[in-house]
């Protein structure tokens, strides 16, 4: 009998549809029924009394594999007793998930996030929600603990990750309930707006100037210090993303083919996924950095396995001379000023620069899907890409 391989959430989660149903196993009896619809659910095959049978245990995603396994030890367990396997109910498994076992799941069930994005996941909930509600069952979990928490972020003054702890406590109860794990999200009651002290509002040093800016460009150009560094600085006047997104940039976000840069919803300050259409320069600059580092388009020069620090750059461009005149962050400034000064040239109007600079907009245009206006932020990024190359060849 050919030995059987242990499934995998990975090999489950690739399994597709066929004509006909079919069965992958896992092992003592537990298996993956395949539908032609593609639905996938767990079952156990048992001998009792020496008659075959089958129990099913629920369907995947919704049951993880570490809890079918469970459920399938449950099974052989009664079997082996001579009983007639008779599985806990959904309500017992409800009344005993606590939110450290919810979370766990969540991050299970989205297949979709990158490791990075995890281990920052799960470092904001193990260092701030963990120690007051990782043992609490899901319908022990009140609103004021929450609160509690996100008040002691509050105070330490991390607020940023305040809000993104709230939204994702959001996204982690909404899938409680959806899942019927849970009967309703203590985050409902919550307004993260009231709890967090608002953020002073900084004016990041910019240049606006188009000799200054010039300049500028050029100075870049004649950078002497790390090749990440240079590159990372030349590529930021052209994207104007914000500069998280570059320090964490990686390779497998670059469609060169389609000449696209997709930025994941997690990494973005609005939670959904932003477009940055590539230009030649700015393609150029990218594969000057390829065969560096597997993962980080513009690694520390330190390792190629780190990421740029978050002053790397500002600390770069002190060093040309610009502190108190431009940030890496100013370059959204200066995009922005720039490309509403020239619209009359370029023929896009205010809207369409918004989207590009990935700012939240009003009205039936910010009920759009992200994508409507991609041809436009096509010509957008062309014409500015031209602006800049001009500048530097001027």
């Amino acid at each position: 009998m050919a030995r059987v391989v242990p499934l995998t959430d990975a090999k489950i989660r690739a399994l597709k549809a066929r004509d006909k149903a079919y069965k992958v196993p896992d092992g003592d009896g537990l298996y993956v029924y395949v539908s032609p619809k593609g639905t996938k659910v767990f079952k156990v095959r048992y001998v009792l009394h020496g008659n075959s049978s089958t129990i099913t245990l629920g369907r995947y995603p919704a049951m993880s594999l570490s809890e079918a396994r469970a459920k399938r030890d449950e099974v052989r367990a009664q079997v082996a007793r001579g009983v007639k396997p008779v599985l806990s109910s959904r309500s017992d498994e409800i009344q005993s998930m606590t939110f450290y076992q919810l979370c766990d799941r969540y991050i299970d069930h989205r297949s979709d996030l990158s490791v990075s994005y995890v281990k920052d996941v799960r470092g904001l909930l193990g260092n701030h929600f963990y120690p007051t509600l990782a043992s609490l069952t899901l319908d022990e979990i009140e609103p004021i603990h929450v609160i509690k928490c996100l008040e002691v972020m509050n105070k330490k003054g991390i607020v940023d990750a305040a809000r993104k702890a709230g939204s994702l406590l959001d996204r982690i109860f909404r899938y409680g309930v959806t899942m019927q794990l849970m009967r309703r999200n203590p985050m409902a009651d919550i307004d993260v707006r009231v709890i967090i002290t608002p953020k002073k509002k900084r004016n990041f040093a910019h240049i606006t100037d188009v000799d200054e800016f010039r300049a500028l460009l050029l100075d870049i150009e004649a950078y002497w210090g790390a090749h990440s560094i240079k590159q990372a600085l030349r590529f930021m006047p052209y994207a104007f993303v914000r500069p998280a997104n570059v320090r964490f940039a990686e390779w497998c976000e670059f469609d060169m083919d389609e000449k696209l840069w997709r930025i994941p919803a997690e990494k973005m300050k609005m939670d959904r996924e932003h477009m940055v259409p590539l230009t030649d320069s700015m393609i150029e600059i990218v594969e000057e950095m390829r065969g560096i580092s597997e993962r980080w388009v513009f690694p520390s020069p330190q390792s190629p396995f780190r990421n740029l620090s978050e002053n790397t750059l500002n600390f770069a461009l002190k060093r040309m001379g610009y502190a108190g005149k431009m940030t890496t962050h100013g370059f959204r400034h200066t995009a922005s000023t720039l490309l509403n000064e020239h619209s009359h040239i370029h023929g896009l109007g205010r809207d369409i620069i918004e989207v590009q600079l990935a700012h939240a907009i009003g009205g039936v245009e910010g009920v759009y899907n992200k994508a409507i206006y991609l041809e436009k932020r096509r010509r957008l990024m062309a014409w500015w890409s031209e602006f800049i190359d001009g500048l530097k060849s001027a």
